[in-house]
């Protein structure tokens, strides 16, 4: 079960009730989190005093040693060369940021820091070992990965741990850790920079091993975080883990509270933006309007804005070209020293904001900070530029130059952080951060290539005029805190989601929180949390499983085919069954045809174009069209598809239509290479005036695919008979890192890798367009209890669900969830069967019965959602199909955020069969427990 032992969780309705109170044993453990900050901080700032030491100039450049003032002043790496070595770094965090949040959620918060230290560590030694730019290139951007994963995963950590009264100063902890890092490279930089071997640098690179090591060893003792745990379903792991963090029993009602809260919270998450599959998790991270300050596509825009800004103040400037920047100025005789005054300024700084964000708000110190380091910028940028040579205008210059560092480090350093770390919701909270994070070093590496070529003497040569940059865009910072910044002190990770969505930045100081995401998830009259919220999984089913049949006998009321994949279905009376599926279903396809290029328009599809395939679930437009069978008198059949234009103000001129062969001839066609959910095959494009008869409807261009008899795609995963008892282990040949990018890669892996036997097989139970079997089998009773669900009496669209079989018989909603396998018998005749009797025994064998073995359960997406009228989402909550099955549907292990309707089944062996509606169905065979599906990239 989803919450290992957990089975109930006490909740509460008191908003004051929801978190333990601090201990120092809670402070402690969140705190030493921050250390990560040394690492990044240590390895952000070295490089700036290596740049400027003699021995690197000289080794990297081959320039002589400088001897008069000429000399040394064109003693330095080229523009090129600096910007190269700097933001090289910048670019492997980037990369790094962005796969640690598809780390985080599949191996943890900790597992993936632990990653990213031991390839830290990987580029330190390849630093450590260079003796000239190639090696020190490939070292950096190697550590860069390593610091992309811990920077943008120890946010997510600390915030998911720490107590919300202080999580504000915990994670204003990293923001101290880096400057302690920038002043202990800046310390190292001095003592090492007068060195004339090659020590002057490989010790300051080396000595960062021992913070990877601290780190990754001392987070290993660490706790896992404990909203890691609830969205992976292991809510008694979360419970200890809580009762740790916050020093109190498990069964504290502090402890079950908080619990409570965080399930509840991401529950109601889940029901507003599903994650049907690996992609959608990182697709949600940019739905809803941008005009809702609640959305996540507003959230995501937030925080990677918000890190933008951060690099747009230019600290960085001093922090990485701060000793060539001084130098350049002429009139400093030690510009290490006074690197190393503004790194110290930048290290008193910063614990100020521990008091200061939680007595005052992130909010005002975002605003009044970028206030006071605007003022600072102009001051400089004036000053530098009228009396560039003054002595004493140099050294006000310095002093304006420490005070904006202290309006940063008190302010937008930690700041930045702390806001990231709070306002996604739990179930793209993951993928949120690591965007703000990669965002934060994609400007940062902008900053760093461009920055040279500003400023070095070979190039721009701006020099003080360089701060009128930055003043300007500090005074964007000042407008975007004003504006969109909104206040989250003192609010616990799921009240900032009430927030957000209750009220505007600019009034969410006044926000309180009034209820709990526990009390209106679903409480109990004793004061639980409603069991389905706790244990999606516990559900009765049908008194108990059973491997022998059913005796009882159901019906075959309904069977649809969909020619055309995405369509509305064709009801049909009886229909000829294939091992792919009913003929003719879903052997049609539609594709977008996203143009790379600007004379891609006459490509048609061809390389210079991408095709994007066509569903539902993204395309709702498609439930604006119908389908249905035409005949001719030569007994030739066609697809009849009509278009329902729902902008048509007019009846008359709302619907065109278009004939399609059913089985057209492919002599003519250009074949192609599609794909769909990772699992390839060949099809032919129709004719030019059929893919735009649908590039009109839709408004883009549009290729409708045919895929031939003898055609098909092969079955991944364990839906094949011969996998489905495959339920708690994925099978080995498509395993990888299931549901990650790294599975979606290795999809392709088994034809290079697999006997001739398994690929055999694979062409024999190979499926059309179907999504992942060639039949859905659903039951009357489940549909029925769907419409139950629906307001005023409202029947649900048996189509929506697009099975291919609808049996009536079964004792209670959702039986099917156990079947294993059915039969289907022959039409009755003259009061009998055949000579074939109901008892599954003699059904099992006999050879005029057709059997279906039954895989897996269906996965249910937003298509559920769809209103076939307007071609759009329904927006009323009681419309909303796929948010009901939310509540107590949830109920396969492979996927359990995914409510499940359906079976997925596969025919017995290899003969077409006819199957009528009225047709009698037996049970074969019940499954003790539900199978578990998996596919990889949609699990």
């Amino acid at each position: 079960m989803p919450g290992g032992s957990v089975t109930s969780v006490s909740a509460t309705n008191d908003v004051e009730r929801i978190e333990a109170p601090i201990t120092w044993k809670a402070y402690f453990m969140c705190a030493f989190a921050a250390f990560g900050g040394i690492y990044f901080g240590y390895d952000s700032g070295y490089i700036n005093g290596v740049k400027g030491m003699a021995y690197f100039i000289h080794q990297q450049t081959g320039k002589p040693y400088p001897t008069t003032d000429a000399e040394r002043a064109t003693f330095a790496l080229e523009s090129w060369r600096d910007s190269l070595i700097t933001s090289i770094l910048s670019a492997g965090t980037f990369f790094g940021a962005i796969i640690a949040g598809d780390l985080a959620d599949h191996i943890g918060r900790k597992l993936t820091i632990i990653a990213g230290c031991c390839v830290f560590s990987i580029g330190v030694i390849l630093q450590t070992a260079s003796a000239g730019l190639g090696l020190i290139v490939a070292g950096r951007l190697v550590a860069g990965f390593g610091v992309g994963f811990v920077s943008a995963i120890i946010i997510l950590y600390m915030s998911e741990c720490s107590p919300r009264k202080i999580r504000g100063a915990i994670v204003s902890g990293y923001q101290f850790a880096i400057t302690i890092g920038l002043l202990l490279a800046s310390c190292v930089d001095y003592a090492t920079q007068n060195r004339t071997d090659s020590g002057s640098y490989r010790i300051p690179i080396a000595i960062q091993l021992l913070w990877a090591i601290i780190l990754g060893v001392g987070i290993a003792f660490l706790p896992e975080s404990p909203r890691y745990l609830v969205k992976r379903g292991r809510l008694d792991k979360a419970a200890n883990v809580l009762g740790r963090l916050r020093g109190q029993p498990v069964e504290s009602d502090y402890v079950q509270h908080e619990l409570a809260e965080i399930v509840a919270n991401h529950e109601h998450e889940l029901s507003v933006v599903p994650q049907d599959t690996y992609w959608s998790s990182w697709t949600n991270c940019f739905k809803g309007s941008l005009f809702n300050s609640s959305s996540n596509l507003r959230r995501t825009i937030l925080g990677t804005s918000m890190q933008m800004m951060q690099q747009w103040t230019g600290v960085n400037f001093i922090f990485y070209f701060g000793t060539t920047f001084f130098t350049s100025l002429g009139t400093i005789n030690n510009p290490f020293l006074i690197s190393l005054i503004t790194t110290l300024v930048n290290v008193c700084s910063t614990p100020i904001s521990f008091w200061t964000i939680e007595r005052f708000g992130r909010r005002p110190l975002l605003i009044w900070g970028a206030l006071g380091m605007l003022i600072c910028e102009f001051l400089v940028a004036i000053m530098g530029t009228a009396a560039p040579t003054n002595d004493n205008v140099t050294r006000a210059m310095i002093a304006f130059i420490c005070i904006y560092i202290f309006f940063f480090a008190s302010t937008w350093g930690p700041g930045a952080w702390v806001v990231i770390g709070e306002v996604f919701p739990l179930p793209i909270r993951s993928r949120g951060v690591a965007l703000s994070t990669s965002s934060n070093w994609l400007w940062n590496c902008i900053i760093t290539v461009i920055t040279p070529y500003l400023v070095g003497t070979d190039k721009g040569n701006l020099g003080p005029k360089v701060f009128f940059l930055w003043g300007a865009l500090c005074t964007a910072c000042f407008v975007y805190a004003y504006f969109l910044v909104p206040e989250t002190k003192g609010l616990s990770l799921e009240q900032v989601d009430r927030m957000l969505e209750e009220t505007t930045p600019r009034n969410s100081s006044k926000w309180r929180a009034h209820t709990t995401f526990a009390s209106e998830m679903g409480m109990t009259e004793k004061g639980g949390l409603a069991p389905e919220i706790v244990n999606p999984k516990a559900e009765s089913h049908m008194g108990g499983g059973h491997n022998n049949g059913n005796s009882r006998a159901y019906i075959s009321t309904q069977l649809y085919f969909y020619p055309i994949k995405s369509f509305r279905g064709i009801s049909i009376t009886s229909a000829l069954l294939t091992p792919q599926g009913i003929v003719r279903d879903r052997r049609f396809m539609l594709f977008k045809v996203n143009h790379l290029n600007d004379n891609s328009s006459e490509s048609n599809g061809k390389a210079a174009d991408r095709l994007e395939r066509m569903t539902v679930t993204y395309f709702p437009q498609m439930g604006l069209f119908t389908q249905d069978l035409l005949r001719s008198g030569n007994g030739s059949q066609g697809i009849r598809v009509t278009f329902h234009d729902a902008s048509a103000t007019d009846r008359p001129g709302s619907f065109r239509s278009i004939v399609i062969p059913l089985t057209p001839s492919t002599e003519e066609l250009q074949e192609i290479d599609v794909s769909l959910h990772g699992s390839p095959t060949r099809a032919f494009v129709m004719d030019d005036w059929v893919c735009k008869w649908f590039s009109e409807c839709f408004g883009w261009d549009t290729l409708l695919v045919y895929m031939p008899d003898g055609t098909t795609r092969p079955v991944l995963g364990n839906l094949l008979p011969s996998e489905a008892a495959m339920v708690d282990d994925k099978p080995a040949v498509a395993n990888g890192m299931a549901g990650g990018w790294f599975s979606t890669f290795t999809n392709f892996v088994p034809s290079f890798s697999t006997s001739t036997a398994q690929g055999q097989k694979e062409k024999e139970e190979g499926i059309t367009f179907a999504d992942c079997a060639p039949y859905l089998v659903v039951t009357e009773e489940s549909l029925n209890d769907v419409s139950s669900r629906l307001p005023n009496g409202a029947k649900v669209d048996t189509t929506k669900f697009r099975p291919n079989i609808v049996l009536e018989g079964a004792s209670e909603a959702y039986e099917e969830d156990f079947w294993g396998a059915i039969s289907i018998l022959p039409r009755k005749r003259n009061g009998s069967f055949d000579n074939i009797t109901v008892d599954a025994q003699t059904v099992q064998h006999d050879q005029k019965t057709l059997d279906i073995t039954l895989t897996q359960n269906c996965l249910r997406c937003q298509s559920l959602d769809i209103d076939y009228n307007t071609g759009t989402f329904f927006k009323s909550d009681a419309d909303t199909v796929l948010k009901k099955l939310m509540r107590d549907r949830r109920v396969d292990m492979g996927n359990k955020w995914s409510p499940v309707f359906g079976r997925y089944g596969f025919l017995h062996g290899k003969d077409s069969c006819q199957v009528n509606v009225g047709d009698e169905v037996v049970i074969r065979k019940i499954n003790e427990e539900r199978t578990k599906f998996y596919w990889p990239g949609l699990t």
